[in-house]
């Protein structure tokens, strides 16, 4: 059922970064998996597990992220699947963001041209990227601070990225929706500000519910130990 678990082809390179080509340059896509669909659909395709999901922001938008891990269902045969990790990142219930981690054994001893051009088997040619500018993932806890860009996709609908560890040997691929991303992004600072105004009104609830939580017990103790102590 998982996509995740079919081998990736790429001539002449061990890591395969495709499974069947897709449509030409179709960048909301990696593998079965497609931006703007839903929590449930994803869940329903990659065999991940609903509960896993997180979320990140509940106001002024719901955030979410759920994160598949190859040891969560990974059949006997499919060890040549260089995928270990993917974060989904949801914005009202809309995939906006595709974080996928590649295990370092099954990059080991690539270079960039290497992982370049099996992604360009899929995505087309890539187009002018900044290779100083490190990138992260918007709106996510997919941190890839630690990368540099090495080669990215781009059109009006997403952009595709190549990312890879400054000081690891981490590979990665970032998927994102324009359109979606700039929305979320713009939420998540807005959920960051609303949490920093609504903390001290929150600090005082959650301290008036620990004195009534400790009366409540003191209460129940006292109505306990009246009746049945003796001196």
């Amino acid at each position: 059922m998982l996509t995740l678990h079919h081998p990736l082809a790429a001539a002449a390179v061990v890591l395969a970064l495709a499974a069947p080509p897709l449509a030409a340059q179709d960048l909301t896509r990696y593998r079965d998996f497609s931006l703007g669909t839903s929590l449930a659909s994803v869940v329903s395709t990659s065999g991940a597990r609903a509960e896993d999901a997180k979320t990140l922001h509940a106001r002024p938008a719901n955030i979410q992220e759920l994160e598949w891990r190859s040891l969560y269902g990974r059949p006997p045969g499919s060890e040549d699947d260089p995928v270990r990790q993917v974060l989904f990142t949801f914005y009202e219930d809309q995939l906006f963001q595709i974080v996928v981690t590649y295990d370092d054994d099954r990059t080991e001893g690539l270079t960039n041209a290497d992982l370049v051009g099996a992604l360009s088997n899929v995505y087309g040619p890539p187009v002018p990227v900044d290779t100083k500018a490190p990138r992260k993932a918007a709106a996510s806890s997919g941190d890839t601070t630690d990368s540099t860009p090495v080669a990215q996709w781009d059109d009006s609908e997403a952009s595709v990225t190549l990312i890879r560890g400054t000081y690891s040997p981490n590979v990665r691929v970032v998927l994102v929706s324009k359109r979606l991303s700039v929305q979320a992004t713009s939420a998540a600072k807005e959920a960051v500000r609303l949490d920093a105004v609504e903390a001290p009104q929150r600090a005082k609830a959650q301290q008036a519910q620990a004195v009534a939580d400790g009366q409540a017990a003191r209460d129940k103790a006292r109505a306990t130990n009246k009746v049945t102590f003796r001196p």
